[in-house]
């Protein structure tokens, strides 16, 4: 009895692997066809039947029309039922939280945000990130029930993955915060916390241009200056999930104080905040007379010249395809990075630089890169539950 026991356990284990690999087959395919999943599988036609028709039973998957190849009767096309998987993103940073509902395909179908304060507390963020969620679960309609496989958060500055604690964050000036442990306890669903750069990095990964790309870098440009690497279709954490802290490289140890306490990061030198702070006001302003006021071209000229440098050696270290730029100085600059393209060309080892491309990234919503981190998680995993324990890298 207790041999035939684990017989069904190992067939149900692997029924649910195989509902897992067709789900993610027909979501990369977009539209496709019993057919089509057989050749490719190589399981049989009864097989693909059965797991077909449960997913259309459970509505993870949905007939969109029929396909004719000429010969003999159309075939039922299928494609996934995006809203069937739900995952809720939430972005929190220096005076603001934003919180989404994404699907499956990195659709943003609801959001809500709400102003903090610059000096909020460890337990007021919590408290204010709780609230801001319940409202928008009571905000959307009974199906998120069903579909919400987990939350997932981004954070500015270095975070233990994964347990979710925010080590030490530069916009909050407070650290060691277990905001997965405790968001957890007070909203009874999967939660997973991530910097927001590395969170970024997964959406561009999984929605957004990159998704043919195994190697990239994203830099994430803003009041700080941050980078995540995805090498070989993974995200590069190190040992202590800190990698990519390339605002904290150290370019002069006698330069301008950083928020972290040492001198001369590259931050304090090319962030929109170091520009903010040389000319006494917004980068928005600053910007506007990048093409009238010498001062300012002159300034903005060694703020390439430096991204420049420091995007050539990061693809001579990481053999990379391509650097994207994101963030708000991207955002209100875009030109900045054809700028820095040209530049980089001329810096970069020539045997590296051949098919080396800087682009802006292409998702711009940070609820769905938080919620990406989740969603990954989800596509990962065995099974088509909600999102229990995250893998250790992925």
């Amino acid at each position: 009895m207790q041999g035939r026991h684990i017989v069904k356990q190992d067939s149900d284990l692997m029924h649910q692997r195989n509902m897992k690999m067709i789900y993610k087959l027909i979501k990369s395919e977009r539209v496709t066809t019993k057919a089509k999943l057989t050749r490719i599988t190589k399981l049989s036609p009864t097989s693909i039947g059965r797991i077909v028709g449960e997913l259309i039973e459970n509505q993870f998957v949905q007939e969109v029309g029929q396909e004719s190849n000429g010969v003999g009767r159309k075939a039922t096309s299928l494609s996934l039922n995006p809203n069937r998987v739900l995952a809720i993103g939430v972005s929190v940073d220096r005076g603001l939280i934003q919180a989404g509902i994404v699907n499956v395909e990195g659709e943003l179908c609801a959001s809500i945000e709400r102003p903090i304060d610059h000096s909020i507390s460890q337990e007021m963020l919590i408290r204010k990130t709780v609230e801001l969620i319940e409202d928008l679960i009571g905000r959307y309609d009974g199906k998120l029930k069903q579909a919400l496989v987990g939350i997932g958060i981004s954070v500015p500055g270095p975070v233990a993955w994964p347990e979710g604690i925010m080590q030490y964050s530069p916009q909050f000036r407070w650290g060691n915060c277990n905001f997965r442990e405790e968001l957890q306890k007070q909203l009874k669903r999967s939660v997973l916390v991530e910097n927001n750069v590395k969170s970024m990095a997964i959406a561009e990964h999984l929605f957004g241009d990159m998704k043919e790309y195994t190697d990239f870098i994203v830099f994430n440009v803003g009041s700080g200056v941050g980078a995540a690497v995805i090498s070989k279709g993974r995200l590069c954490r190190g040992a202590s999930n800190f990698a990519g802290e390339i605002g904290h490289t150290i370019i002069d140890p006698n330069g301008p104080l950083c928020d972290c306490g040492r001198h001369g990061c590259f931050q304090t030198y090319v962030s929109m905040n170091s520009v903010q702070e040389h000319f006494g006001m917004p980068f928005s302003e600053v910007i506007a007379k990048r093409n009238a006021d010498k001062e300012v071209q002159e300034y903005l000229e060694q703020v390439t010249d430096r991204f420049a440098i420091m995007t050539a050696n990061l693809v001579n270290y990481y053999d990379t395809k391509c650097v994207l730029f994101h963030g708000q100085m991207q955002q209100e600059w875009p030109e900045m990075v054809n700028i820095i393209k040209e530049k980089a060309d001329k810096l970069i080892w020539k045997s590296l630089s051949k098919e080396f491309e800087v682009l802006g990234a292409d998702i711009k919503s940070e609820m769905v890169a938080s919620a990406s981190v989740i969603l990954s998680e989800f596509l990962e995993a065995d099974n088509l539950e909600a999102v229990e324990i995250p893998r250790k890298e992925i």
